[in-house]
């Protein structure tokens, strides 16, 4: 790819509008966060979501040993959830000053966020780029205060 085909894919990429999430997964005594946006409702009956998740993320082991995952859906005004979560360091703890709860089923979720959704891993999607497209039924969720999502539209489509 040139540089000029780069530099125009990558604008029409960035115009690919996308909310911001809080992922969490949990298994035995590990738990991990991230922030994600790119998430997507992929199915109404069942209710299931696609994420894709950077293949070197240390959360999509913890994810594939529970089978399970968690989304916080962050709230269009929040400045503490985007701020913690963009800033996270490899070694940090994801839930530290966090206000954090439990899902019906056992996992963290951000007390903070505008709704929340406990999926259950259906299957996992390698299609050869960067990231792997995970699968997921929606088994429990619930919207935790009224307000608009988050939404992110990225100047280049090339980098988060």
């Amino acid at each position: 790819m040139t540089e000029d085909q780069k530099h125009s894919i990558g604008r029409a990429l960035g115009r690919v509008v996308s909310g911001v999430y809080i992922l969490t997964a949990r298994h035995n005594d590990q738990a991990s966060a991230i922030m994600a946006s790119w998430v997507q409702q992929a199915s109404f009956d069942p209710p299931v979501v696609a994420v894709a998740i950077a293949k070197n993320r240390p959360i999509s082991k913890i994810i594939r040993e529970s089978n399970r995952l968690g989304l916080s859906i962050v709230p269009n005004d929040d400045k503490s959830l985007m701020k913690h979560y963009a800033r996270l360091k490899a070694n940090d703890d994801p839930f530290a000053g966090m206000n954090v709860k439990e899902s019906p089923r056992g996992l963290p979720i951000m007390a903070d966020a505008l709704a929340f959704m406990d999926c259950r891993l259906m299957s996992i999607c390698d299609f050869g780029g960067d990231h792997e497209l995970f699968i997921a039924e929606v088994l429990s969720g619930d919207t935790l205060r009224e307000g608009r999502a988050f939404a992110h539209q990225r100047g280049n489509g090339f980098h988060y």
